[in-house]
């Protein structure tokens, strides 16, 4: 694996010195096997030379015997002297013979002659200080028999041979006198020691004698000691002439100066083949490099530049090289401009919309940030819209997607066309766009907004069709709104559906609004804690009969308790517990504490309704009616004294759920009140069919009589209907004496305001019941008619 994240010139360097080593590793070696061929090839041409010189040596004595035997038979009566078979005539020519200088003129001196018979006894011997048991001597009376064995055609031949007896060496030599061997026959003994051994032997070279059975027999004085064998090299040779005395002739050689040769030899070797490698190597070199390293190496930079700039693709590499180079350059040639060509089509699909051509969501986020950048170096605001088109989905399901998409097309092309070069107007998804207004504060924000409303109010003409659409823009500034990217979208997000609620075509982005406002969510996590500590309390607002200017009724209204707040009014967190659903939790404990406190104010003589409200998560609980029966049954209070307050738009969440509710509960003989009448969207319809005791008139309207006739007849007109209906009329808001007078006159049965009196505990309530003007005590008849 290492080798594959290797360059290839580092590949290429590994590879040629394991090559190089691989080679000299050979070289050594076969160094070693030439020098031990070379070694072999001296010890056989010493061994040949052995052979040659014992050769020589044999071919030298055999001259000289038959030289010697020749001047015995010329010798003057020597012949003759044989034939008389006189020993001692003969001996005196042999030893004349001795005695005659130039007889023995050979290298080899002359031991022994002797005078045979036919049988091989001797008849006469001279020999000059050679005792005649020499020749007795079992190795070399062996070549007396030999002799004696020969047939009568082999007779003339002469019969040779060498012994070893008393520390010397003789080379014997048995001829015929005559043809027939009637004179007898001649041994010639030559002393051939001297020519074997000494300083100045055959050989010329330290000589090492050894008879068979492995017995030294001569070593010369300097012949090498063991520790100097690796410096001479030995060859022997059998000098065997019988086979009962065997000699082993051993010869050894200085080979120092012929082993200096070979390691010189060696190393002249080994640099010339170092020498050849390196300059293969260098010329493999330059070819690689100039026909593919230096290709590769600009291939290579160019994918570099590529992949630090995306810029730089498509940018064409000219090299040489081979074939496969040229092929390889070109595939990267044509692979880059396609990689040009793919990344810029990836680009356009990664950061623009497909279908309007404007910036995706991606690339909004990316220019928003750099916006932020921007500003925060600038010191300048920025506006963040967001946009939603109206009637969108209707158009899209009823004409189909393909207006749908023809629409949307046109509507960018509208936006794009009314804002500046330096703008951005980007498709979020679906009917939702994005626009970013660089270096604008809040007014130019609103101007803004407004052009392109009005630019959207202008009719689509589309597959000859005309279509009509609006659109709600929600807008978040820079740095009133947020400073990060996230935030300044959640915040649009949310000023826009504020502005689609409010039909105000835009709005900016407010954080009472706002639920995932980190204050709300906080107030979240404490009112859970809130509900399960029954952290919560309940005032009462009294309610007057215009009638007879008593007191009828409160309503019971419920504040939280909060431990570091004091109290919090209900505009403060009723909204998250009806959105969570929590409300659901609080509606028993009010219930329980309205029928508690109406309980313990009738025992004081003091028997009031109480109106208590109910949500719109209560009117979608069909167990609703069950829990109230079973409350009011625990603590044996009848119904008549308890009212429940409901809102329109509570009831025109899921009208046929809260009529069937409502029905339950009114059947039980509670009473029930329509609150903020008028500032809902219930029908007529259906109030008709709601079990209804009483409208409650919204205070904005009551608040506004006496400036506003717009109201005052709203007020009145709601009065007229609900006595059509048979209905009684409550007014909220009564702020003063005049606003009471003129509820009066409009035929208004109840007014609840703080002219009256404020929301008071339940302390408060029964202090108040017997103090106030409008106590229901200085009325004997109501009291009666409570009872």
């Amino acid at each position: 694996m290492l080798l594959n994240q290797m360059s290839v010139r580092t590949s290429f360097l590994i590879g040629m010195t394991v090559v190089g080593l691989l080679g000299l590793f050979f070289v050594l070696a076969s160094g070693d096997v030439y020098r031990d061929a070379g070694l072999a090839q001296q010890r056989a041409a010493l061994g040949e030379q052995v052979r040659t010189r014992i050769s020589e040596l044999r071919h030298e004595l055999e001259t000289e015997s038959q030289r010697l035997v020749l001047l015995v038979r010329s010798e003057p009566g020597f012949m003759t002297a044989a034939a008389s078979g006189k020993t001692a005539l003969v001996v005196r020519q042999l030893d004349h013979l001795f005695d005659r200088p130039g007889f023995s003129s050979g290298r080899a001196r002359l031991a022994k002659l002797q005078l045979l018979d036919a049988d091989m006894t001797v008849l006469a011997s001279s020999g000059q200080g050679v005792p005649e048991t020499i020749l007795s001597q079992p190795a070399c009376a062996s070549l007396y028999s030999v002799a004696a064995k020969r047939k009568d055609t082999e007779i003339s031949r002469p019969v040779t041979g060498t012994c070893v007896a008393d520390k010397n060496i003789y080379h014997l030599s048995i001829h015929s006198l005559d043809e027939r061997a009637a004179s007898g026959f001649l041994l010639v003994a030559l002393d051939m020691t001297p020519r074997l051994t000494g300083p100045e032997n055959i050989f010329n070279l330290p000589v090492y004698l050894s008879l068979a059975d492995g017995a030294p027999f001569y070593r010369s004085a300097n012949w090498p000691r063991a520790e100097e064998a690796e410096n001479y090299v030995v060859a022997e040779q059998a000098f065997n002439v019988t086979p009962r005395a065997p000699l082993r002739v051993g010869v050894s050689q200085d080979i120092r100066a012929f082993k200096d040769e070979l390691v010189l030899a060696g190393h002249n070797f080994t640099a010339a083949a170092v020498a050849a490698m390196l300059l293969v190597a260098w010329l493999v070199w330059l070819a690689l490099r100039k026909v593919a390293l230096r290709p590769l190496q600009a291939l290579a930079l160019q994918l570099r530049k590529a992949r630090a700039d995306k810029n730089r693709l498509g940018e064409h590499v000219a090299v040489e090289g081979g074939t496969e180079i040229a092929e390889l350059s070109a595939g990267f040639n044509s692979m880059t401009t396609r990689l040009k060509e793919l990344y810029e089509s990836l680009e356009s699909l990664a950061f623009t919309d497909p279908l309007t051509k404007l910036p995706n969501r991606t690339l909004f986020h990316e220019r928003l940030e750099q916006a932020i950048e921007d500003a925060k170096r600038d010191y300048k605001p920025f506006a963040l819209f967001l946009m939603d088109l109206d009637r969108f989905k209707d158009i899209n399901d009823t004409l189909g997607h393909q207006i749908g998409d023809k629409l949307l097309q046109q509507v960018a092309a509208r936006l794009r066309s009314k804002l500046r070069d330096i703008d951005t107007v980007a498709r979020m998804g679906g009917d939702e766009f994005a626009i970013l207004l660089p270096a604008v504060n809040d007014k130019h924000a609103t101007m803004a907004a407004r052009m392109l409303l009005q630019a959207l109010r202008t009719s689509f003409r589309i597959d000859e069709q005309t279509l009509d659409i609006g659109a709600s823009i929600g807008i978040a500034l820079y740095p009133d709104h947020g400073v990060d990217a996230n935030i300044l979208i959640q915040r649009a997000d949310v000023a826009m559906y504020a502005a689609k609620n409010s039909n105000g075509g835009h709005a900016f982005y407010d954080g009472k609004i706002d639920q995932h406002n980190p204050t709300r969510l906080t107030l979240l996590g404490e009112l859970r804690h809130a509900v399960e500590q029954e952290q919560f309390v309940l005032y009462y607002q009294p309610k007057v009969d215009l009638r007879n200017l008593q007191v009828m009724g409160v309503e019971a209204l419920v504040r939280w308790n909060h431990p570091r707040e004091d109290l919090l009014l209900p505009d403060t967190f009723v909204p998250l517990l009806e959105q969570t659903g929590m409300i659901r939790s609080l509606t028993p404990w009010v219930l329980n504490e309205s029928l508690r406190q109406g309980q313990l104010l009738q025992d004081q003589g003091l028997p009031i309704t109480i109106s208590m409200n109910l949500s719109v998560r209560d009117l979608q609980d069909p167990y609703l009616a069950d829990a109230f029966a079973e409350q009011l049954a625990a603590l044996q209070i009848s119904p008549r004294w308890l009212e429940l307050e409901i809102t329109e738009s509570a009831v025109m969440t899921e009208p046929e759920r809260a009529l069937e509710v409502l029905a339950r509960l009114s059947a039980m003989g509670l009473r029930i009140a329509i609150d903020d009448f008028g500032t809902g969207y219930s029908s007529l319809s259906y109030l008709k069919k709601l079990p209804v005791n009483t409208i409650k008139i919204d205070k904005s309207f009551v608040i506004g009589m006496e400036r506003d006739e717009n109201d005052a007849a709203i007020v009145r007109t709601s009065v007229d209907l609900a006595h059509n209906l048979k209905l009684e009329v409550v007014a909220e808001g009564v702020e003063n004496e005049e606003t009471l007078k003129r509820l009066s006159e409009l035929g208004c049965d109840t007014a609840q305001g703080h002219y009256i009196s404020r929301p008071l505990s339940a302390e408060e309530l029964a202090v108040w019941l017997k103090q106030s003007s409008w106590a229901i005590e200085r009325n004997p008849k109501l009291l009666r008619l409570h009872k």
